[in-house]
């Protein structure tokens, strides 16, 4: 059985009141050459290797923190979102088990989705499924992807906080852990691995980076073009003083080649940096050209006085000359006021006494994610802070760079007005400018549960309007230690639209027997109409309309709604299937009378399901002019229609004529109103042959011909 050490670490520090305005940067750039690097058998040909204990491990990680500088006062919470969102076009597509504990609390979940694979690591193990859901390789322990990796690591393999990204630009897979092997002493290490191939249970490219540190704790990563970012709080070889943060540039082309790597770090002093975030970019266009990578951290005034709001540096690394990198900054964009939570374990339970950690210490949550949308550069983040009565809510922002510098466009605190705590949050934003926000969710009268909220890019700014969905019901409470997740991860599928999430849960009652899960989340709207308009040719309504993106799209249905008060079909256009690419179309409902006409669209998918568009009224007025229309049909047996219009009131004849000039039968002969006609000819009288038909009216006359075939 393993012995339990339920401790945390709490470096109270003596602050003197420094604002991040004034740098807080004690050193670098400091540039190093990994201590080894090779390339592993692979992954799915290596034994799995024995889950080495590190001398500073024991059942439970530990937990470094510092404490607030400045005593705070309660602010109201001015972007509070207290409602439930009422949008219902998001929900879990597919959900699966993933890792069980091994003995081991915090699980610490990172996970990533490539376009085949999706791979998860906890404390201390990793597993590889297909998108489907099952397992390819694992779960094993950590150790294995650095198995006969020669170094000082190599007796401690499973010292965890690892993270999983997915190189979407490179089609690569990238993990990362700390190694400890002499602990509570410096050095301490980082170990990372970068797949050969897009097969993450293929070979492994592996190097290995010293720091002179006791523990790089919290290490979180980013990928950018130009290398693989990460931050880490420091605390001190032996005494475990916090000294500030850890921030490394590795050198992402030489590692995706598997060549011999450099490093650039900069540290952060203890009295103005904590718990960075490196920015990590998605999507298919890549930052501006020499672009820094952005490192953000969070700016509580109980922290670092002032007000509330984000420091935002930029790394700038050159691997030519690596000594003439550039940490600068910070840029501070102020937010809406936010509150932090009292203590560190306020989160209840049901059915226990035992409070959870909601790691809402001035921190910003697991993953500072980026999108370069072309017009503008977007990235989100979020974390725990206080909705009021020291209830655990979500704030998550969204900062955006048109082209000079970061500003802030929206954010919010999501904590619906139900007593429910909502905490340990990742957030992200697909191609389109969707949102979604995961969390976990517990009370006293609810197991912990996991949850997602979420938006779409044209809704209301500030406001989560997908209704909260519970990913998995937890069944059971976590007693005996008070560690929860430390984080989680919401990651964004190479397609540009689904969203992946794992987090904890627990299915019964207990210490160290956590387990997590993994959810796609489809944001996918079949027909995304993003306009709808009419327009008024003569006697004819053009319609036209715009898809944003299509899913499995048969076509529309044109309907118009006619005097019964109900929508007749009048017309159809066939769609892209699916795409998204912005498609237009366009249809024409002519010969119409004056009037006042209402169009919607029917939106039918190839598998039957459908939807209505948004109603569309367009009124007709004609702007007649004398005119007689040809008969139709013409040849015709024994009825025919006959169309003319006049643009002004007065009588009219219409008459049929044999071709010696005799009057043979009269259609019309009364005085009209200026309008369009449309008249019934029956002609069963008569015998086949060539007729003219001729209107008359005071200022018009003209004639055509018909022909009888009986």
């Amino acid at each position: 059985m393993e012995k339990i050490f339920s401790f945390s670490l709490f470096s109270l520090l003596a602050f003197s009141s420094i604002t991040l305005a004034q740098g807080g940067f004690t050193s670098g750039p400091e540039v190093a050459q990994c201590i080894h690097h090779d390339t592993s058998p692979p992954l799915r040909d290596i034994p799995e290797a024995p889950l080495t204990q590190s001398r500073w491990r024991d059942g439970l990680s530990q937990f470094l923190t510092i404490a607030p500088k400045f005593e705070g006062q309660f602010q109201q919470d001015p972007v509070l979102q207290e409602n439930m969102g009422e949008r219902s076009d998001a929900f879990v597509f597919q959900t699966w088990d993933g890792i069980a504990a091994s003995g081991f609390a915090p699980p610490d979940p990172s996970g990533d989705v490539g376009p085949n694979h999706y791979m998860l690591a906890v404390n201390v193990r990793f597993q590889i499924w297909n998108k489907t859901g099952t397992s390819l390789l694992g779960p094993s322990n950590l150790g294995t992807i650095w198995s006969g990796f020669p170094g000082p690591w190599s007796t401690s393999l499973n010292d965890g906080d690892p993270i999983v990204l997915y190189d979407e630009a490179a089609d690569r897979w990238f993990i990362a852990q700390f190694s400890l092997p002499n602990f509570p002493n410096g050095p301490s290490y980082i170990i990372i691995a970068v797949s050969q191939t897009a097969d993450p249970t293929g070979s492994w490219h592996r190097y290995g980076f010293s720091f002179n540190t006791g523990i790089p704790d919290y290490p979180k990563f980013g990928i950018w073009p130009d290398g693989y970012y990460m931050s880490a709080n420091s605390f001190s070889s032996g005494s475990l003083n916090y000294v500030g943060t850890l921030n490394v540039a590795f050198e992402r082309s030489q590692m995706l080649t598997g060549a011999a790597a450099q490093s650039v770090t900069f540290n952060g002093s203890g009295a103005a940096t904590w718990s960075f975030l490196p920015s990590d970019w998605n999507g298919a266009t890549t930052p501006p050209a020499a672009s820094p990578n952005y490192f953000l951290q969070i700016h509580d005034n109980t922290w670092y006085g002032g007000s509330d709001g984000v420091d935002i540096y930029s790394f700038s690394v050159n691997w030519t000359t690596p000594a003439s990198s550039t940490f600068a900054g910070p840029s501070f964009i102020a937010t809406a006021a936010f509150n932090l939570l009292s203590g560190n374990s306020t989160v209840p339970q049901q059915g226990t006494s035992q409070l959870l950690d909601h790691l809402g210490q001035n921190r910003a949550m697991n993953r500072l994610d980026y999108r370069n949308f072309g017009t503008h550069q977007s990235m989100v983040v979020c974390q725990t802070v206080n909705a009021g009565s020291n209830r655990a809510g979500m704030r998550w922002h969204e900062f955006r760079n048109p082209g000079a510098s970061w500003v802030l466009h929206q954010e919010g605190t999501y904590a619906p007005a139900d007593a429910f705590h909502r905490w340990m949050g990742s957030v992200a934003i697909n191609s389109a400018g969707h949102i979604a926000l995961g969390y976990s969710k517990s009370g006293t009268t609810m197991f912990p549960a996991i949850a997602f909220t979420g938006r779409f890019a044209t809704d209301p700014i500030g406001q989560m309007t997908i209704p909260e969905e519970t990913i998995h019901t937890g069944t059971g409470a976590q007693t005996g230690l008070n560690r929860w997740g430390d984080y989680t991860q919401m990651s964004v599928d190479p397609n540009g639209n689904n969203f992946w999430y794992v987090n904890q849960y627990q299915q019964t009652t207990g210490s160290f027997n956590w387990r997590t899960r993994v959810a796609n989340i489809d944001y996918t709207i079949p027909v995304e109409l993003i306009s709808f308009n009419a327009s008024v040719i003569k006697d004819a309504v053009e319609l036209s309309w715009m898809t944003a993106t299509e899913t499995n799209n048969q076509g529309f249905e044109v309907q118009r709604l006619s005097s019964d008060g109900e929508f007749k079909q009048v017309g159809y256009v066939a769609g892209f299937g699916t795409t998204t690419e912005p498609q237009s179309y366009s249809y024409i409902d002519s010969k119409l009378e004056t009037g006042s006409y209402t169009y919607r669209l029917k939106q039918i998918d190839f598998d039957g399901s459908y939807e209505y568009s948004n109603e569309i009224n367009v009124d007709v007025e004609l702007p007649l002019e004398y005119a007689l229309e040809q008969n139709y049909p013409n040849p015709f047996n024994p009825s025919t229609k006959i169309s003319y219009s006049i643009p002004e009131d007065g009588f009219v004849k219409l008459a049929v004529y044999n071709l010696l000039g005799e009057e043979v039968a009269t259609v019309v002969n009364s005085f009209q109103k200026a309008d369009k006609y449309e008249v019934n000819f029956n002609a069963s009288g008569l015998s086949s042959g060539i007729y003219v038909y001729k209107i008359e009216s005071s200022n018009f006359s003209a004639s055509r011909k018909l022909v009888l075939m009986k």
